[in-house]
């Protein structure tokens, strides 16, 4: 699937000459993207293009370069990193007031630039049960998607499940799903990343296994293996925890995990509590 907004414009300093470093002049950006069309027909499946388009006018406003070779680049680059679903980009700069003394209508440069690896495949379970507990996880799943880095590719429904592993005897049910996505940061870059996401949500850490707003916890990172003080990939109880698979087996009916397949695993579960309550969306 090809995406394309035309006609980006912002200021920019960007020339070799002393009067385009210190006047500027518009620059004018095109964009051709291609990515896997969304499985369904939400916002956070797909691309954002108002994000795009602040990518664009935000490189355009950036530290001057010389050519406008290099400025199509930066922006290339910036995409590929930002929006890890993109496969290829073309883009198209425009440097219209030119300093040319004989008269012409634009001065063009394309680039087409196309990802050379693939981005990492993650899998996320989230779970709230304090407050407005589906929309905390859209929340979740907003800010998720509306980070750089990070794009979302399907989402399980909600699950109604009885708490795991808590302190108390009496907190209220959980309502958990699943969700997939692309990446272009690191392991311990996701962990903080969805840290920050909680925190910003408002979850506060009382004590251990406390209730919660919005938890995020990376089940796996592609085929990453990670066992350090901060950070265990595959998550270490994820194949203990029906919430968790039975979420992410509505999603990817071939899942797997290093105890075996995702279907298999869910079989000597059945005496947790998971109930399906609804779409997310």
């Amino acid at each position: 699937m090809r995406i394309e907004i035309k006609g980006l414009r912002a200021k920019g300093f960007h020339g070799v000459r002393d009067f385009e470093r210190r006047d500027g002049q518009e620059f004018v950006i095109d964009v051709a993207i291609t990515r896997p069309a969304p499985g369904i027909d939400e916002l956070p499946a797909t691309t954002d293009y108002s994000r795009i388009a602040n990518t664009v006018v935000d490189a355009i406003q950036g530290a001057p370069v010389n050519l406008i070779e290099t400025l199509a680049r930066r922006v290339a680059d910036q995409l590929l990193n930002d929006r890890p679903s993109l496969t290829k980009v073309r883009i198209t700069v425009h440097k219209p007031n030119a300093p040319i003394k004989v008269a012409f209508d634009d001065v063009i440069c394309q680039i087409k630039c196309r990802r050379m690896s693939p981005a990492g495949r993650f899998v996320l379970s989230l779970g709230s049960n304090l407050g407005a507990l589906d929309d905390n996880l859209r929340q979740g799943l907003n800010a998720l998607a509306e980070t750089p880095g990070i794009d979302l590719t399907a989402f399980s429904s909600i699950y109604a499940t009885t708490p795991v592993d808590v302190a108390d005897d009496h907190q209220p049910d959980y309502h958990n799903l699943v969700v997939t996505g692309l990446t272009t940061l690191s392991p311990h870059e996701l962990l903080h990343m969805t840290a920050a996401i909680e925190q910003r949500l408002g979850r506060t850490r009382p004590y251990p296994h406390a209730p919660r707003v919005i938890d995020i916890d990376l089940v796996t990172v592609g085929d990453t293996k990670i066992d350090d003080d901060e950070l265990t990939l595959p998550h270490r109880r994820a194949s203990q925890r029906a919430f968790v698979l039975i979420p992410w087996l509505e999603i990817d009916p071939q899942a797997t995990l290093p105890q075996g397949r995702v279907s298999d695993l869910i079989t000597y579960l059945n005496s947790q509590q998971v109930a399906k309550t609804s779409s997310i969306w």
